[in-house]
């Protein structure tokens, strides 16, 4: 089976993810319950951001590893025609590739959300609901919007890569840090000579401060929406690529 081919490239990867995951729940289980104290309303989903931004690294690093994986590491190979050869269009590769690597990155993100979830029990010592926009939300809605933020990450960087890897041949974890590294560049360049226009950063912002407090980013849902179409738009670009192009 296909399926089984892209588990034995990506495995090793996986582990190294539950392994993480693994670890950082230890650090949480060190974490003294009520760390912070109860009774401050809006801690909880500040504590909650605070903690999750370091793993945007980790996580990327994962989505760079599954991108290299599958019909372009064999074209890099030379293996491509005859994985070709098989009785399968060239689209089944690249939705198999990209839906089994999606589906082990979904477990890895839902895993360590979990594990942040838990984290934030412990140090705030407060389950309950918390103030967003002068209304309160249930810890569970936080937990499911960072699940999506970190999926939505994980499938832009996936889906760079995996394209990127198809259009070089085996080569796409470099062209896509390039292009991210590239793109920063330009979200600098940008703010420093046109203030009032802001380039869209590559992981979401789930909340923002005003003058009511901290509430959730304006247009949340249109961001999530937009970056999950992105995410899209680079396996369907690698399908037309390997359908267009003649393989050696």
């Amino acid at each position: 089976m296909y399926l089984w081919k892209y588990w034995r490239e990506s495995r090793i990867t996986f582990a190294v993810g539950v392994a993480l995951v693994g670890l950082l729940l230890w650090a949480v289980l060190k974490i003294h319950m009520g760390a912070f104290g109860p009774g401050q309303p809006d801690d909880p989903s500040q504590l909650y951001l605070l903690i999750a931004t370091p793993l945007t690294l980790p996580l990327g690093f994962l989505a760079l590893r599954y991108g290299s994986f599958g019909v372009g590491s064999d074209l890099g190979r030379g293996s491509g025609s005859f994985l070709f050869s098989r009785p399968r269009s060239r689209a089944f590769f690249v939705w198999n590739d990209w839906s089994f690597g999606m589906a082990q990155l979904l477990l890895i993100v839902v895993a360590a959300n979990l594990v942040l979830r838990l984290a934030v029990y412990r140090i705030a010592a407060d389950s309950g609901p918390i103030l967003l926009n002068g209304g309160p939300v249930s810890m569970f809605s936080i937990f499911l919007l960072h699940c999506a933020a970190g999926l939505v990450l994980a499938g832009l960087i996936f889906g760079l890569t995996y394209f990127s890897s198809v259009l070089a041949r085996g080569h796409g974890a470099m062209i896509a840090i390039g292009v991210l590294v590239a793109y920063s560049i330009a979200k600098s360049v940008v703010k420093h000579y046109w203030v009032d226009i802001n380039l869209p950063d590559v992981s979401l912002i789930e909340f923002s401060r005003s003058r009511f407090g901290i509430g959730f980013a304006d247009h949340l849902g249109l961001e999530i929406a937009l970056r999950a179409a992105v995410a899209l738009a680079f396996p369907v670009a690698a399908q037309m690529l390997l359908q267009q192009r003649d393989v050696e």
